[in-house]
């Protein structure tokens, strides 16, 4: 099997759907044996940009242990490559029970402008049709403010929707289309000098200062 290490495979890039004639699965390979149409049709969660070689993620549902594969694709073998799904795309996927609270915030995000997509368990679970959410995961949400007071109004928002839904909101910030911040971190930060904050791209991560980020959104 060819592997690579993944820094970051879901935060600021879409699906990679194909395989790799050149990605060697092992047939004694127990976490992967049984796989193979399922890795030319399940997601790929990319790693890093555009190049010859991709890092590629395969995440296995939990009844397969929830095992993480890493691997590397030949870029020439992807078929498509498309934005993380809409949330408004994935409610149908989610667990009944959970449904109107996810309408619900999709549309109060619709009604400050903002668009949430997803990825994790839930985008899993949507692509691929497998069971991957179960009653404790989270909702991994990715959204890209235009303001620093749209991405105010979207931390208030999944703090409010946490409270009311009883459901659990993870996920990132990006700011400037390639540099994801967890919105939990963001949402402590206080005012003052020196706030820092863990930016994850998609082949470092690091401690940037906040205001840095902030200059992305004007």
């Amino acid at each position: 099997m060819t592997t690579s290490h993944l820094t970051n495979p879901a935060k600021d890039a879409g699906q990679v759907i194909g395989y790799s004639h050149s990605t060697r699965l092992s047939k004694n390979n127990s976490l992967v044996a049984g796989y193979g149409p399922l890795l030319q049709l399940m997601p790929f969660l990319m790693g890093n940009g555009i190049t010859d070689t991709i890092a590629v993620g395969l995440a296995l549902p939990p009844a397969q242990g929830k095992h993480r594969i890493a691997l590397a694709v030949a870029a020439h073998d992807i078929a498509r490559y498309t934005p993380p799904l809409r949330l408004a795309d994935a409610i149908a996927h989610a667990p009944a029970a959970w449904q109107p609270a996810l309408a619900e915030l999709d549309a109060a995000a619709i009604h400050i402008d903002l668009e949430l997509r997803v990825f994790g368990s839930l985008a899993w679970q949507a692509l691929s049709g497998l069971n991957y959410l179960t009653p404790q995961s989270d909702i991994d949400l990715l959204w890209h403010p235009l303001s620093n007071t749209q991405l105010q109004q979207g931390i208030a928002l999944l703090a409010r929707w946490e409270q009311s839904s009883g459901l659990r909101a993870d996920g990132e910030v990006l700011f400037g289309g390639s540099s994801a911040v967890s919105w939990r971190e963001w949402s402590t930060l206080k005012s003052g000098d020196d706030q820092r904050v863990l930016v994850k791209r998609a082949s470092s991560a690091e401690l940037v200062d906040a205001r840095e980020l902030l200059e992305l959104l004007a």
